[in-house]
């Protein structure tokens, strides 16, 4: 499963969730999210870009670098410092910082992390295991979103269709609404890639692709600039067009053309 754009649209759209992982509980978790602001930063001048990085406020907030990591990379404490020590470079050297990378699984942690001893120790490093992540009951949504993509693919469906359910009831703000649903959507189309998306909407009983807010904004006259935005994102982080199209929503050509405009600039 490609994580990246399921972890930024996660946190893009739920931030809380992040500060839920952290251990602060529902409505302070939500103070602390409006305290800051998530990005996806890449660098100048180097081929580093992060995961996810909550922008603070306020002053005497730390910054919090993400990186969510899938599969075994020996390097991955060092890839962060170097993203982490780039960006206090470039912008404010005396800014306190914190570090989380969230691992699929404890295996996946590098065996020897001697070079970073001091700073895990000192919490200043600090790893989550999503397949040892306690599961809350009545989780929020976004925490229970999380919990969706550690699912096996039997359990994933019935899981999404009750998740899609609580969305359609809890969440009064239409567009939050329809961008929750689309990320359950997004999940069970990583998770079930043998099915077409026709199945998996008929599986998760909702409404049409085509009808959903992210191609009205895509394809709607004065607004394709967004969606270019979002293009451009993914593509710096090495997804192929073909699959860009199916998650922006719009046609391949479109795509192609923004990529285009893109390397000619």
């Amino acid at each position: 499963m490609t994580t990246d754009p399921l972890f930024y649209r996660l946190f893009e759209t739920s931030p809380e969730t992040f500060f839920l992982l952290l251990g602060i509980p529902g409505d302070a978790a939500k103070e602390m999210a409006a305290r800051y602001q998530y990005l996806a930063i890449e660098f100048k001048e180097t081929s580093h870009r992060t995961d996810g990085v909550f922008l603070p406020k306020e002053t005497d907030l730390p910054l919090y670098f993400l990186e969510v990591q899938f599969y075994a990379r020996a390097s991955i404490f060092a890839d962060l410092l170097a993203k982490v020590f780039t960006y206090l470079k470039q912008h404010n050297a005396a800014q306190d910082f914190r570090g989380v990378v969230l691992f699929a699984s404890r295996s996946l942690e590098p065996a020897d992390t001697t070079p970073y001893r001091a700073l895990l120790d000192a919490g200043q490093i600090r790893p989550f295991y999503l397949d040892e992540m306690p599961e809350l009951a009545n989780a929020p949504l976004g925490l229970s979103i999380l919990y969706l993509i550690r699912r096996t693919e039997s359990e994933a469906p019935a899981i999404a269709r009750d998740l899609v359910a609580r969305v359609k009831r809890e969440i009064a703000d239409a567009a939050l609404r329809n961008d929750l649903i689309e990320l359950i959507e997004t999940v069970i189309i990583y998770k079930l890639a043998r099915f077409s998306r026709e199945e998996i909407q008929a599986m998760l009983q909702v409404k049409d692709i085509r009808e959903t807010r992210v191609y009205q904004e895509a394809m709607e006259e004065g607004k394709k600039e967004k969606a270019a935005r979002t293009i451009v994102n993914m593509a710096a982080k090495k997804m192929p067009p073909e699959e860009i199209a199916a998650m922006v929503e719009v046609d391949l050509e479109f795509v192609h053309q923004v990529l285009k405009g893109r390397s000619n600039g």
